[in-house]
């Protein structure tokens, strides 16, 4: 991200230029927005290593968080992973020409196919997020310890959790 200045230079000049934009929710807003971008950044990298997109490795993380047979409807699918229907039915063919997933015939309703992880793209997704999950602890080097990295955890989980309760939203 070289070519972005750093988050805290523009809050200042918000600060300094727009005061009346400038709040600790600002400030938390656009910190988290430029953290989004960073993560994002490095987890693409990761995946390219892994001929992931980012929309892929959802889907294959959707599927191993799934109790054996490690399945999902297409619908529960599209909710999980935040994409259109379209887009994930692209996903999809993909994942399964390249041997990841298996769409099968739904016994409940033959109109439909259940999504299944097979054990290649259960490899792939393990392997994968190995990758990203040392991208991630990376980001975290500056705090002193792993009781300031359990307090973010925490205070943002709370945060969203109220948030995603909240029917308003």
């Amino acid at each position: 991200m070289s070519d972005r200045i750093p988050v805290r230079v523009l809050l200042e000049r918000i600060r300094s230029y727009w005061p009346e934009a400038a709040s600790p929710e600002t400030d938390i807003v656009f910190s988290v927005i430029r953290f989004h971008e960073l993560i994002r950044m490095r987890t693409d990298e990761a995946l390219r290593d892994f001929g992931l997109t980012h929309a892929a490795f959802e889907v294959l993380v959707a599927l191993r968080a799934q109790s054996t047979p490690r399945q999902l409807m297409p619908t529960e699918l599209y909710r999980s992973v935040l994409l259109s229907s379209g887009g994930t039915t692209k996903i999809l063919i993909e994942l399964e020409r390249r041997g990841l997933i298996r769409r099968v015939p739904n016994p409940e309703d033959g109109r439909s196919k259940i999504v299944r992880l097979t054990i290649e793209g259960e490899k792939l997704v393990e392997q994968a997020m190995k990758i990203v999950m040392q991208h991630d602890r990376e980001h975290f080097t500056q705090f002193d310890g792993k009781t300031d990295v359990a307090h973010l955890r925490d205070t943002l989980l709370l945060l969203m959790e109220k948030i995603e309760s909240n029917p308003r939203i």
